[in-house]
């Protein structure tokens, strides 16, 4: 049985410059002939990549805070989105989809004057209270407009108002996040899943 060829670059181009000229010759395969001339330009491989699954989602907003108090949203969310499910009896959404609608809920009030962000709290001097990002997608034109409004904010209330801080004061407030949570006192609640 005779060795199969190995595939070079020199022989998979060859192999793909005699398919494009065959499928030229047909009128009815002119359609694949361009897709093949496509892949056979400069940089045409980058054509058969996959897409990035993020490629249309809102860019990642990271919110560092206590471990206790993203957990205690985590899970709350998921309670959220289980209870929706349950109701239109599809399937869940994640936890950081309902995370971002809230945010995006909070965006929108703070832009319309209706919501001012509370100072952020520091945890207790001295205190070891974990610390973790809390990744969610806000919506890109909303955080945009957000980050424009926050230098007039920051000036009225006399600290550094950011799209970060709007995000987590409106998060601990629909949530019920106490001073004393943020501080690392006390840990939040969690829901009750008998329920």
């Amino acid at each position: 049985m005779p060795r199969p060829r190995r595939l070079t670059p020199d022989v998979v181009r060859a192999r793909l410059s005699v398919l494009a000229d065959r499928l030229h010759k047909r009128d009815e395969d002119a359609d694949f002939a361009e897709a093949v001339d496509a892949i056979l330009a400069p940089r045409g491989w980058e054509l058969l990549k996959r897409p990035d699954k993020r490629a249309n989602t809102d860019p990642n907003m990271a919110l560092w805070m206590n471990t206790s108090i993203k957990q205690a949203l985590e899970e709350r969310a998921r309670a959220e989105a289980k209870k929706e499910a349950e109701k239109s009896g599809g399937k869940p959404r994640a936890a950081a989809t309902v995370l971002a609608a809230v945010v995006n809920q909070g965006f929108e009030r703070f832009l319309a004057g209706d919501f001012v962000p509370s100072k952020p709290v520091r945890s207790v001097r001295g205190s070891s209270v974990e610390k973790s990002n809390l990744n969610i997608g806000p919506s890109k034109d909303l955080r945009g407009r957000v980050e424009q409004k926050c230098a007039q904010v920051s000036a009225e209330l006399g600290w550094e108002v950011t799209p970060g801080r709007v995000a987590m004061s409106w998060l601990y407030e629909e949530y019920g996040i106490t001073d004393d949570d943020q501080r690392g006192v006390t840990v939040p609640e969690m829901p009750d899943h008998a329920d």
